[in-house]
């Protein structure tokens, strides 16, 4: 089946503006902000957990809050994506001067699909205290100082003190952008997915949706894209690509009367997806496939 990607409809052209001028007005006027105090925190359609989930937010992201209401927040992350939170997985800054998580100096991006962040520098004496997913940052209180440089003593977004293990992460300039990720970088991250689940509304190795595998993947690769697949097929930033002419990390987009899933071309007449179809999973499949020929609808180069 193709999933049905019917979450929020804010124009796409109206979303790409908001993007573009996102880091500029944070830095002017913050106003109400939180930032994500667990690993992966639903966003809910309206303030209840018995609500669809729309989205997630991720472990370290500075949020905006735009209303709070019973023990709930309604919050945008960096896509400008609105949902609500339990107002427990999200701390939110009472001065708007407050210095923001993870958003100056030294920090430790994660890396690995999911890094442990641990009590210990060793990972026999207790559970992880919480866990960092692909592409979080975190705050460096120290870098590994340890004879076998392994442990990274980092500040959760909680206040806590934690370690987490060189090889999941790398230590970047918080300031710095990240680098473009090359064709060859967006395959090889996307299919470093290759078997999670299919989660609708899923933004982790936890569980992820179609198009929350491709932001995600132009994520950590430098590229902020929109949150849903018709937002992603119709963003003006987004350069459209003739079938014949696709390169790998393209976004090839499906539905029948609109677009509904996005997966990513990974070469040789092949894409990469989060989908139900078959088996609930992220997996590669033929765009020749009948199924897909007859729901294709064009594709995108993100720019």
């Amino acid at each position: 089946m193709v999933e049905p990607q019917v979450r929020l409809r804010i124009p796409a052209a109206a979303c790409a503006a908001f993007l573009a001028l996102a880091a500029a007005a944070s830095a002017d006027v913050p106003g109400r902000q939180a930032v994500v105090l667990t690993t992966v925190e639903n966003m809910y359609s309206a303030p209840s957990p018995d609500k669809d989930v729309v989205s997630q937010a991720l472990l370290g992201q500075v949020v905006g809050v735009l209303e709070t209401r019973d023990g709930f927040a309604r919050i945008e992350t960096p896509d400008r994506y609105t949902g609500w939170v339990a107002a427990g997985g999200v701390f939110e800054y009472a001065d708007a001067n407050a210095p923001r998580y993870a958003v100056r100096g030294t920090v430790a991006e994660v890396t690995s699909l999911m890094a442990n962040l641990y009590r210990d520098a060793d990972v026999t004496t207790a559970r992880p205290k919480a866990q960092g997913p692909l592409g979080a940052r975190l705050e460096v209180l120290k870098p590994a100082e340890d004879p076998q440089k392994r442990w990274v003593t980092v500040r959760l977004p909680s206040g806590e003190t934690a370690f987490v293990q060189s090889g999941d992460v790398r230590l970047v300039d918080a300031d710095a952008p990240r680098a473009r990720g090359s064709e060859g970088d967006l395959v090889a991250t996307a299919r470093r997915f290759a078997g999670v689940p299919y989660l609708w509304g899923g933004m982790s190795v936890q569980g992820v949706d179609c198009s929350g595998l491709t932001s995600r993947v132009y994520a950590v690769n430098g590229v902020l894209l929109l949150r849903d697949a018709d937002m992603q097929f119709d963003d003006p930033r987004a350069r459209p690509v003739e079938r014949a002419l696709l390169h790998p990390g393209d976004l090839v987009f499906f539905g029948q009367k609109k677009i509904t899933h996005v997966g990513m071309y990974v070469g040789d007449g092949r894409f990469i997806n989060a989908t139900t179809h078959t088996r609930p999973d992220v997996h590669e499949e033929a765009l020749d496939d009948p199924y897909w020929v007859a729901l294709y609808r064009g594709a995108r180069r993100p720019q």
